[in-house]
Parts: C-alpha cells; sequence; structure tokens
C-alpha cells in the first residue's frame, strides 16, 4: 500500500480528521498491546472508542492518530472521527485498507488437479495442491488454497476462500462468500454405530452438508453429514477454531459458537443464539431463538429462548446464580446442622441409658 496523509486516509475511509493534514499515515497498531505506562508510537492509527480504553490507556492523549467518535474526539490532537454507532464499521474499512491478505490470480495453477468433468470458474483461484474431484462446481472469484479437496459432486459457492487442507465432502454445498479455516472439514461421516452379538456395525451416512451464504468457520472445524438427508448451517453463523457439529444437525441464521466447542447429533439450534466456548450440547436437543450458553458448560436439557444458561449440567443463569450463592454458604450451614445436632443429641453420660 502507498504511504498516505491524514487527509487521504480520511477521504478513502470517508470519515472526518482533525489534526495536521499532512500528518504521514504509517500503519495500524492494536492501543490493547500497550501497557498504561506506555505512549502511542506517532504516525500509526489506534482504534479508541469508549472511554474505559482511554482510562486504561490515559497516554493516548499525547501521541499516535485515533479513530474515534464525536464524544471522545475533543480530547485527541489528530483523528479520524466516526460517527456514534459508526466505529466498528470504520474500523473495518481500516482493517481492509491496511491488508496485507494475498492477491492470487484467476485460473488453474500448475500443481493443482482438476477432473475433467468438473465445472471451475475462470475467475476462480485454484492453486498449487487443490484437488477437484468429478462433477464438482467452483463459483466465480472463489479461492482455494494448497491442499484444498473438493469430492465428486461437491459446490463451492461464489466468492468462497477455502483455506489449506479444507475438505468438503462429496455432495456437499457450499453458499457464497463463506470462508473455512484451514484444516475444516465439511462432510466426514456422522458418528453412528449399531452393536448385537455379531460385533459393531457402521451405519451408513448417506446425507450431507448444506452451508448457506456468508458463513465463517476458523480453523480445525468438522461439520458432519447427516445420517439420511442435510445437516444445515444457516446463513452469517460464524464458527471460531475446533467447533464440531455432529450429523443431522439443523442451525439457523446468526449464530455463534466460540472455539472447543461441540454439538451433539440432531441439535436444532435457532437464529441468534450464541454458545460461548468449551460448550458440550447433548445430542437431540433444541436449543431457542437469541439463547445464550456461558463457557464450559454442559447442556442436558431444551434451552428456551433469550435466556442465558451456565453450569453443568446447564440452568438458566438466575437460578444458578442463586444456586451457587447457597452453595458459598455450606459449610457454614453444614457447621450450624452439626451445632444443632450436638444440643438436641447431648453425649450420654458412661453407662446410663437413652430414655
Amino acid at each position: 500500500m502507498k504511504t498516505m496523509n491524514l487527509t487521504e486516509l480520511a477521504q478513502a475511509l470517508n470519515l472526518e480528521a482533525k489534526g495536521a493534514a499532512d500528518t504521514v499515515i504509517k500503519g495500524v497498531r492494536d492501543v490493547e498491546r500497550l501497557s498504561p505506562e506506555q505512549g502511542l508510537e506517532a504516525g500509526f492509527v489506534y482504534f479508541i472508542e469508549t472511554p474505559a480504553v482511554l482510562k486504561r490507556h490515559p497516554l493516548a492523549l499525547r501521541q499516535g492518530i485515533i479513530l474515534t467518535t464525536p464524544t471522545l474526539a475533543a480530547q485527541f490532537s489528530t483523528a479520524l472521527i466516526a460517527p456514534e454507532k459508526e466505529a466498528r464499521p470504520a474500523l473495518i474499512r481500516l482493517l481492509n485498507l491496511f491488508s496485507k491478505a494475498p492477491v492470487f490470480q484467476a485460473g488453474v495453477a500448475p500443481g493443482a488437479t482438476v477432473h475433467t468433468s468438473a465445472q471451475i470458474d475462470p475467475t476462480a483461484s485454484i492453486l498449487p495442491g487443490v484437488v477437484v474431484m468429478e462433477g464438482a462446481v467452483v463459483g466465480a472469484r472463489a479461492r482455494l488454497y494448497p491442499g484444498v479437496v473438493v469430492e465428486p459432486f461437491a459446490e463451492v459457492g461464489a466468492d468462497c476462500i477455502l483455506y489449506s487442507n479444507v475438505v468438503l465432502g462429496y455432495n456437499c454445498k457450499l453458499g457464497k462468500s463463506c470462508i473455512l479455516g484451514g484444516g475444516t472439514v465439511i462432510g466426514a461421516d456422522g458418528f453412528g454405530f449399531y452393536d448385537d452379538a455379531s460385533g459393531r456395525h457402521k451405519i451408513p451416512q448417506i446425507g450431507n452438508v448444506e452451508i448457506s451464504d456468508h458463513v465463517e468457520m476458523g480453523a480445525g472445524c468438522t461439520v458432519d453429514r447427516a445420517t439420511i438427508e442435510t445437516t444445515r448451517i444457516g446463513e452469517f453463523t460464524k464458527f471460531d477454531d475446533q467447533v464440531h457439529v455432529g450429523h443431522n444437525c439443523q442451525l439457523g441464521r446468526f449464530i455463534y459458537i466460540v472455539g472447543n466447542s461441540a454439538i451433539g447429533g440432531s441439535v436444532v439450534i435457532e437464529d441468534g443464539a450464541m454458545i460461548s466456548g468449551m460448550v458440550i450440547v447433548k445430542d437431540h436437543l433444541h436449543v431457542g431463538k437469541g439463547a445464550i450458553v456461558m463457557g464450559m458448560s454442559g447442556v442436558a436439557q431444551d434451552c428456551e429462548a433469550k435466556t442465558a444458561y451456565f453450569g453443568t449440567p446447564a440452568r438458566p443463569a438466575r437460578q444458578m446464580h442463586k444456586m451457587n450463592a447457597a452453595l458459598e454458604r455450606l459449610p457454614e450451614l453444614i457447621a450450624k446442622v452439626k451445632e444443632l445436632e450436638a444440643k438436641l443429641n447431648p453425649p450420654q453420660p458412661a453407662g446410663s441409658a437413652a430414655s
């Protein structure tokens, strides 16, 4: 990216600028990486949208270029000012402007393996080491990094990015503008077995996975194909790293699932729910619209809509707060019970008989 000054950056971001117009922009830095005793570095843009951040970093008033809101802008000598409630979108534009993500030429690179029956849009980028198998479809401007495997009759939508070593299983479908992190596997067999006297038998998993538009998954995620029909992930749903979704699950739109969480088979999660980190959801459960499951919880019952849950087994947060408050008093209560028992049942003198 070419060097620009404060005025040019403000114009590129469609923001108001405050300070010397010819201030040279060197890049973007993270204010949260600094200790309270460290000042900001001149020429770099920092994001401060709340008084709490400024309180943690009081030296931010002296240096740096601050992307902020009108409420805080008066405190800084050099600033990029976003309208109230528009600071985060402005930050997104700023980060995209300074992104160093690689750009690849369209076409199939030498070293990629593409079946003659596969349909590759000419604007897609197929990098070395990619394997696209029989009948697969790769849409416009899709980008497949080295080691990606698109199995037979799978479909990759337009503008998708599949990072290294992603596997899109046979007959599975990926919507538009999806991002799959490295090592993610879509369409592995569901965990289905049957035991009898003759041994353990694998239940064929003949369904698929369908992922809607604008879904993003971090590295090392797994979504199992359905036993018979389809495992579904709704549009704008986002996974952190190392999330597992079992076979037959039906996930709605705008869901967040944080890292190291596992969703058992045949679970239904409705729109807008949030599953925090290291959560386990038992199979065949229902998580209602807008429900929140807090971190490190084990969900063993259905979750009502717009209700927060935590604990193992997870219960509504208000109930768990009361239970935890009672647990804190448990040693004291046990001591009182022992004291009352001693008063009600005093020791008998030696040799005496109970009346």
